[in-house]
């Protein structure tokens, strides 16, 4: 069958046509079209058609975790709420839940919560499902790590690896405007970390307003060295890096937007073009428009 391909590509560019050409020419056809692909899974016409082909329904076991644990999943329009349960059932079918440290098994809600936040993070790229990251590990609580000699809530590696807590995880949606949520954390972790690693899901999202968005942080940063805690919105373990700047303002951004947005108009739009999302509009409105991060 493989010969045969080749055979019909040497007839359709010519016999005297360089593999290599043909070769190139193929790879370029294929980038096209997963970027087409992906701008129009973003469209609701997009959407209707990945939910009438390619995502399942949800178990319906999941369903009590999310509509409890989950107000932005709440207060999306009927649809969106559809679109939102199979992305948690398809991210629940491409990973791996691995208990530790005493968990004997991993439960339905610990799936929801996890998955849940994942879909929260990346509901503006329909086709994102941090694939890098197969295996999911679950500890009861803080857990010691032999490679930094510290004991963690979570943690996201490059061996294609994601570790919480449980209880450090439960804790996140016991309030939900308090932006602290381990789930939401770790996920920003997680999409940072497959923008530098070769992987399917590489270079999502624009890299320019990354960037912009880290010298804004680096701004903030220097506030907190010379103001201490209260010179910022951020809470101070924001400061500790980029990367911990990113997770600890995502965990703001859905948890106490619209005072994120009063105290820094700038850097919220900036991480709403990143994440595609405006959660300001989606508990307005229900919907998750294409202008959403435009029209701020």
């Amino acid at each position: 069958m493989r010969n045969h391909f080749f055979i019909s590509c040497m007839n359709f560019f010519g016999e005297e046509t360089p593999l290599i050409i043909i070769g190139i020419l193929l790879f370029l056809v294929y980038l096209l079209f997963r970027i087409f692909f992906s701008f129009f899974l973003e469209t609701q016409l997009g959407k209707k058609f990945a939910l009438r082909f390619f995502l399942k329904d949800i178990d319906k076991v999941y369903l009590p975790y999310l509509r409890h644990n989950f107000p932005f999943y709440n207060a999306l329009s009927d649809q969106n709420k559809v679109y939102f349960e199979r992305r948690v059932q398809e991210f629940i079918r491409l990973k791996e839940f691995i208990p530790r440290g005493g968990i004997s098994e991993v439960t339905p809600d610990m799936k929801t919560l996890i998955a849940g936040s994942a879909i929260q993070l990346t509901f503006g790229y329909p086709a994102i499902y941090f694939k890098h990251f197969k295996r999911i590990l679950i500890y009861p609580d803080d857990y010691y790590s032999t490679i930094t000699r510290k004991y963690h809530k979570g943690e996201v590696n490059r061996r294609g690896l994601i570790v919480v807590s449980w209880r450090s995880l439960k804790e996140g949606f016991v309030d939900p405007a308090d932006g602290h949520h381990l789930g939401l954390h770790e996920m920003a972790h997680a999409l940072r970390l497959i923008n530098i690693i070769n992987n399917d899901e590489y270079n999502f999202y624009d890299q320019d307003t990354m960037k912009a968005f880290d010298q804004q942080a680096y701004l903030e940063m220097a506030k907190m060295a010379r103001g201490g805690q209260k010179a910022s919105f951020f809470r101070d373990y924001s400061s500790t890096n980029l990367e911990e700047f990113f997770a600890v303002a995502v965990e703001a951004f859905f948890e106490c937007s619209l005072e994120f947005r009063e105290y820094s108009p700038e850097l919220y739009r900036l991480l709403s073009k990143i994440l595609k999302i405006n959660p300001i509009a989606v508990f307005q409105t229900g919907e998750v428009s294409q202008k959403r991060y435009e029209r701020m």
